[in-house]
């Protein structure tokens, strides 16, 4: 299987290559280079023989199940047979192209191939990531990773928003040194390469005086700044900031606040497009989460131009539904489909002792048709983040096919070393807890549950078995474990330490089945008040009421 999945694939029957897979690509010159340097392998006697070509016409920009015109549709003809593989490559632009190689290195990875037509294209418009978290930013680094992880798996778009760079926020009046805005430059010219689109956002709202001529004058030279480097797309926002207005000169000329962000965002709408015409604008408001029917938002959505693109993070402001008439409901309000700013996997203030690994789930599989898209808020653990990033990238591509179960086993398998996944599994089990209330110890919840069972109907030595069998798979992922401290188990140690431990108080409570030793319960007491008082959240329930049980002393 391909993630995300394609759209459709009519295929008579799948081949796979006698020999190992190596594609041959015939392509325009500058999409040979920009892949080759984004780390594809090509050879001019390889036995997949792809033909990639830009043609503009009805064929490969529009789709007539949804009645919409993209650039970014793709149609792959395959033949051949187990000595040869061709593929036939097409899409009205580039970006398509580079989404059908995407899937054909994929099917050369599993060296299977779909002799037939592949006819492929995304349902959501804006597909993307936000480094928008309070917290360490990321390193340069580590945002090439995963914005080349994002294009890999057909995202189009990455907002560079992080809450501690002081140039974004608290230091907004000021230019970017020589250095960092070198950097900066680097990364929106990478991020132009793997066909990704680069959106700067600019936080003034903390300390900006919306009546003062000088402060709009440091907003229009930071933003020419960012221009000369290549920005061409720009987000304003104005959210975690004091609701009332903070200067007298503002409550004099405007009265609220709500009247003096309506002026910013359309003098600073108008600036732009007086800049270069075909710049994008996206705002995020103070109030940026509720039923989109309120004053504040209702207000400032009907005032603002249409094109102006506004972040809303649904009912709450990390939302475990979102919904398509909620969606609605903000349309009708504020004449503006919602760009989603989800706060789904981003894990700081409150939510810095969870670890939100697990895939997305709990948004509708149409919202698609009243959005401009969904942008997730990502972790400041750029490692971790990867693996739910992979499943929200399957499901804005294809929400009608998203298989959560499904996307989160391939995330895992593209990021964990194989020889590790079966363990890493087990572990992972008991990083759910977020928001979006997934089934959080899931794995072991059903084992205890079973054993329960045969418990109840007097199976004791089935429901041991049953303890003893899940034990052996929880010791043997704590022991994996225990040896691996770089990359993502860097990120995870906190979480991996606690998860040791609860291997741990499993065990003796297998050994307090097995002997009914009161000393070992008195120790499986003294580690479990241990286990509690650590704020590093794990297991779910299951584990409490199996070890609750345990200490009850009854007859089991």
């Amino acid at each position: 299987m391909v993630f995300p999945a394609p759209q459709k694939i009519e295929a008579s029957k799948y081949i796979s290559c006698k020999e190992e897979p190596i594609i041959n690509l015939i392509a325009p010159k500058d999409i040979m280079e920009k892949r080759t340097a984004f780390g594809s392998a090509f050879s001019s006697s390889g036995n997949v023989v792809v033909t990639a070509e830009v043609i503009d016409s009805r064929e490969y920009s529009y789709v007539n199940e949804i009645a919409k015109y993209t650039k970014e549709k793709y149609i792959l003809n395959i033949t051949g047979d187990e000595s040869m593989i061709e593929i036939k490559a097409c899409s009205s632009s580039k970006r398509g192209l580079w989404y059908a190689l995407n899937t054909i290195e994929k099917l050369v990875e599993k060296n299977s191939f779909p002799i037939g037509q592949i006819v492929d294209y995304p349902l959501f418009q804006m597909r993307g990531l936000i480094e928008g978290f309070y917290g360490n930013p990321w390193s340069f680094s580590a945002r090439r990773e995963l914005i080349a992880l994002a294009s890999r798996n057909n995202m189009n778009t990455y907002f560079y928003a992080p809450k501690d760079d002081s140039y974004h926020r608290r230091r907004w009046r000021e230019l970017y040194p020589e250095e960092e805005l070198s950097q900066l430059a680097d990364l929106v010219k990478f991020t132009d390469d793997v066909c990704m689109d680069f959106h700067y956002c600019i936080a003034p709202g903390l300390s900006m005086c919306y009546s003062s001529e000088d402060d709009f004058e440091y907003l229009k030279k930071k933003t020419e700044q960012l221009y000369s480097i290549g920005i061409r797309k720009f987000g304003l926002l104005l959210d975690d900031i004091p609701e009332k207005l903070a200067h007298e000169d503002d409550a004099k000329l405007y009265g609220e606040t709500v009247n003096a962000h309506i002026d910013l965002i359309n003098r600073y709408y108008n600036y732009l497009l007086e800049l270069d015409g075909s710049i994008e604008l996206t705002i995020c408001p103070t109030q940026y989460h509720g039923k989109g029917n309120e004053y504040y938002i209702s207000k400032l959505g009907q005032a603002i131009p249409p094109m102006v693109n506004i972040f809303w993070t649904g009912l709450d402001i990390c939302s475990r539904e979102i919904t398509t008439y909620e969606a609605i409901r903000f349309i009708d309000n504020t004449k503006h489909m919602p760009l989603y700013w989800d706060n789904y996997p981003v894990n700081d203030a409150e939510m810095m002792n969870e670890m939100h690994i697990g895939p997305l789930i709990g948004r509708e599989k149409d919202l698609y048709k009243v959005s401009r898209g969904l942008i997730a808020n990502c972790m400041e653990y750029a490692q971790c983040t990867k693996i739910p990033l992979m499943t929200i990238a399957d499901y804005l591509w294809n929400p009608e096919k998203y298989d959560s179960d499904k996307s989160f086993m391939n995330a895992i398998e593209a990021n964990i070393e194989e020889e590790g996944r079966e363990h890493f599994v087990i572990f992972a089990d008991h990083l759910k807890t977020s928001c979006l209330k997934d089934n959080n110890s899931y794995i072991m919840e059903q084992s205890l549950s079973k054993a329960a069972a045969m418990l109840s109907g007097g199976d004791f030595l089935g429901a041991f078995a049953e303890v003893e069998a899940y034990g052996e798979k929880l010791f043997a992922a704590a022991e994996y474990l225990k040896n691996k401290n770089d990359g993502i188990y860097a990120e995870l140690k906190r979480w991996k330490d606690k998860f040791i431990f609860c291997a741990e108080i499993f065990e003796q409570a297998v050994e307090y089945m097995n002997s009914g030793d009161e000393e070992v319960g008195k120790k499986i007491a003294e580690m479990n008040k241990k286990y509690n008082s650590e704020a590093t959240v794990l297991t779910g329930f299951a584990f409490r009421a199996f070890i609750e049980l345990i200490l009850a002393g009854l007859d089991i």
